[in-house]
């Protein structure tokens, strides 16, 4: 994944959690993120939503430079700008939260199949998150 300094980033083994709690926390603070493995999301749902990311990032730059009115700013599909000639991304501000998804779909004009797929794929990442947090409290 990334490196700092010929360091890799955190790794957090779910098959190893309990004996791993401290881990995260020390990622955290040190890297601000950590890698999770073993997290029970499954490689054909984590495949779909790359597709659905891809398909989107994929539409002509007209289609993805229209902005609905009242869109919260910062979502849908992200040009690249002067400061950065070369990136393009997704604004999602909140996977975690079913408005956030529903707000981004509605910007980013996802089809029916892509927020089924983004809905799906946020509910196992809340789910994996929550659970996280039961085990570490």
């Amino acid at each position: 994944m990334g490196q700092q300094e010929g360091r890799n980033v955190p790794v957090i083994d779910l098959q190893r959690f309990p004996s791993q709690y401290e881990k995260p926390r020390g990622a955290c603070e040190e890297w601000g993120c950590f890698r999770v493995l073993n997290h029970g999301i499954s490689e054909a749902l984590m495949a779909e939503m790359k597709a659905v990311a891809r398909s989107l990032l994929d539409l002509p730059m007209e289609a993805k430079k229209k902005k609905k009115k009242n869109a919260v700013e910062g979502s849908g599909c992200l040009e690249p700008d002067k400061a950065y000639p070369l990136h393009e991304s997704l604004g999602l501000w909140d996977m975690g939260s079913a408005q956030g998804v529903d707000e981004f779909c509605s910007q980013s004009n996802a089809s029916p199949h892509q927020k089924e797929i983004m809905t799906i794929y946020r509910e196992a990442v809340h789910e994996l998150a929550m659970n996280m947090a039961d085990e570490l409290t």
